[in-house]
Protein backbone atom coordinates (compact mmCIF):
# COMPACT_ATOMS: atom_id res chain seq x y z
CA UNK A 1 0.00 0.00 0.00
CA UNK A 2 1.03 3.38 -0.88
CA UNK A 3 2.44 5.78 2.08
CA UNK A 4 -0.57 8.83 1.30
CA UNK A 5 -2.96 5.53 0.86
CA UNK A 6 -1.92 4.36 3.92
CA UNK A 7 -2.29 7.86 5.42
CA UNK A 8 -5.63 8.25 4.34
CA UNK A 9 -7.06 5.05 5.93
CA UNK A 10 -5.21 5.43 9.27
CA UNK A 11 -6.90 9.25 9.13
CA UNK A 12 -9.76 8.06 8.14
CA UNK A 13 -9.97 5.13 11.35
CA UNK A 14 -9.16 7.55 13.89
CA UNK A 15 -11.73 9.81 13.22
CA UNK A 16 -14.65 7.17 12.79
CA UNK A 17 -13.49 6.28 15.87
CA UNK A 18 -13.53 9.42 17.62
CA UNK A 19 -17.04 9.64 19.10
CA UNK A 20 -16.95 6.06 20.34
CA UNK A 21 -14.25 6.73 21.98
CA UNK A 22 -15.11 10.09 23.97
CA UNK A 23 -18.55 7.68 24.73
CA UNK A 24 -16.25 5.45 26.69
CA UNK A 25 -14.22 7.76 28.60
CA UNK A 26 -18.03 9.82 29.23
CA UNK A 27 -18.97 6.25 30.52
CA UNK A 28 -15.58 5.59 32.74
CA UNK A 29 -15.64 9.22 33.69
CA UNK A 30 -19.58 9.10 34.93
CA UNK A 31 -20.20 5.60 36.01
CA UNK A 32 -16.26 3.98 36.90
CA UNK A 33 -16.80 1.53 39.66
CA UNK A 34 -20.28 0.63 39.04
CA UNK A 35 -21.77 -2.57 37.78
CA UNK A 36 -21.68 -3.34 33.41
CA UNK A 37 -25.47 -2.78 33.69
CA UNK A 38 -24.79 0.96 35.04
CA UNK A 39 -22.53 1.63 32.37
CA UNK A 40 -24.51 0.30 29.39
CA UNK A 41 -27.46 2.86 30.72
CA UNK A 42 -25.13 5.15 30.96
CA UNK A 43 -24.16 4.75 27.69
CA UNK A 44 -27.76 4.60 26.36
CA UNK A 45 -28.45 8.00 27.69
CA UNK A 46 -25.28 9.04 25.70
CA UNK A 47 -27.53 7.30 22.36
CA UNK A 48 -30.52 8.30 23.29
CA UNK A 49 -29.90 11.88 23.32
CA UNK A 50 -28.13 11.70 20.07
CA UNK A 51 -31.55 10.66 18.63
CA UNK A 52 -33.47 13.30 19.77
CA UNK A 53 -33.84 16.22 18.01
CA UNK A 54 -33.14 18.50 21.58
CA UNK A 55 -29.21 17.49 21.32
CA UNK A 56 -27.31 17.76 18.34
CA UNK A 57 -26.31 14.48 16.54
CA UNK A 58 -23.03 13.46 16.50
CA UNK A 59 -21.67 11.39 19.92
CA UNK A 60 -19.13 13.63 21.02
CA UNK A 61 -21.04 17.07 20.59
CA UNK A 62 -23.91 15.47 22.78
CA UNK A 63 -21.31 14.96 25.67
CA UNK A 64 -19.42 18.23 25.17
CA UNK A 65 -23.01 20.11 25.52
CA UNK A 66 -22.06 22.45 28.74
CA UNK A 67 -23.72 21.27 32.29
CA UNK A 68 -24.86 17.91 30.36
CA UNK A 69 -22.35 15.26 31.57
CA UNK A 70 -20.58 16.27 35.05
CA UNK A 71 -17.43 14.48 34.30
CA UNK A 72 -16.70 17.26 31.46
CA UNK A 73 -17.40 20.60 33.15
CA UNK A 74 -14.39 22.69 34.13
CA UNK A 75 -14.55 22.53 38.18
CA UNK A 76 -15.56 18.48 38.19
CA UNK A 77 -12.70 16.84 39.84
CA UNK A 78 -12.91 13.80 36.98
CA UNK A 79 -12.67 16.45 34.20
CA UNK A 80 -9.54 15.92 34.29
CA UNK A 81 -8.78 12.00 34.78
CA UNK A 82 -8.20 9.56 31.74
CA UNK A 83 -7.33 6.11 31.51
CA UNK A 84 -3.92 4.92 31.57
CA UNK A 85 -2.80 1.96 30.36
CA UNK A 86 0.02 1.19 33.26
CA UNK A 87 -3.08 1.24 35.37
CA UNK A 88 -4.25 -2.04 34.82
CA UNK A 89 -7.73 -1.60 36.68
CA UNK A 90 -8.08 1.82 35.05
CA UNK A 91 -7.66 -0.11 31.71
CA UNK A 92 -9.61 -2.54 32.14
CA UNK A 93 -12.48 -0.47 33.54
CA UNK A 94 -12.01 1.55 30.33
CA UNK A 95 -12.37 -1.47 28.21
CA UNK A 96 -15.06 -2.38 29.68
CA UNK A 97 -16.99 1.06 29.06
CA UNK A 98 -15.68 0.61 25.37
CA UNK A 99 -17.59 -2.40 25.30
CA UNK A 100 -20.42 -0.94 26.89
CA UNK A 101 -20.79 1.96 24.11
CA UNK A 102 -20.25 -0.34 21.42
CA UNK A 103 -22.99 -3.06 22.74
CA UNK A 104 -24.99 -0.30 22.72
CA UNK A 105 -24.61 1.09 19.39
CA UNK A 106 -24.95 -2.13 18.05
CA UNK A 107 -28.11 -3.66 20.18
CA UNK A 108 -29.62 -0.29 20.62
CA UNK A 109 -30.16 1.39 24.52
CA UNK A 110 -31.27 -0.78 26.87
CA UNK A 111 -33.13 2.81 28.82
CA UNK A 112 -35.47 4.99 27.19
CA UNK A 113 -33.37 7.42 30.01
CA UNK A 114 -31.94 11.02 28.83
CA UNK A 115 -31.04 12.03 32.12
CA UNK A 116 -29.21 10.02 35.29
CA UNK A 117 -27.82 11.64 38.77
CA UNK A 118 -25.27 9.44 40.88
CA UNK A 119 -27.28 9.36 44.49
CA UNK A 120 -24.15 10.91 46.27
CA UNK A 121 -25.17 14.16 45.31
CA UNK A 122 -28.45 15.77 45.98
CA UNK A 123 -31.54 15.14 43.41
CA UNK A 124 -31.40 17.63 40.79
CA UNK A 125 -34.02 20.36 40.29
CA UNK A 126 -34.78 18.94 36.57
CA UNK A 127 -35.55 15.41 38.18
CA UNK A 128 -39.01 16.77 40.19
CA UNK A 129 -39.73 17.60 36.31
CA UNK A 130 -39.28 14.08 34.39
CA UNK A 131 -40.64 10.75 34.17
CA UNK A 132 -38.90 8.37 36.93
CA UNK A 133 -37.54 5.47 34.57
CA UNK A 134 -35.54 3.58 37.23
CA UNK A 135 -32.36 2.75 39.59
CA UNK A 136 -29.31 0.76 38.78
CA UNK A 137 -26.29 0.75 40.72
CA UNK A 138 -26.02 4.41 42.69
CA UNK A 139 -27.42 5.54 39.16
CA UNK A 140 -31.22 7.14 39.23
CA UNK A 141 -32.18 7.25 35.37
CA UNK A 142 -35.23 10.07 33.76
CA UNK A 143 -36.88 10.58 30.76
CA UNK A 144 -38.13 14.06 29.72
Amino acid sequence: MEKEALLKATTELLASAWPSTMAALCVWREARGEPYEVKRAVASVIFNRQTDKRWPNELDEVILQPLQFSAFNKDDPNATLFPKRSRTADWRAFEECCKAVMEVRLDGPTTVATHYFDASIETPSWAHKMKYVGKLGKMTFYKE
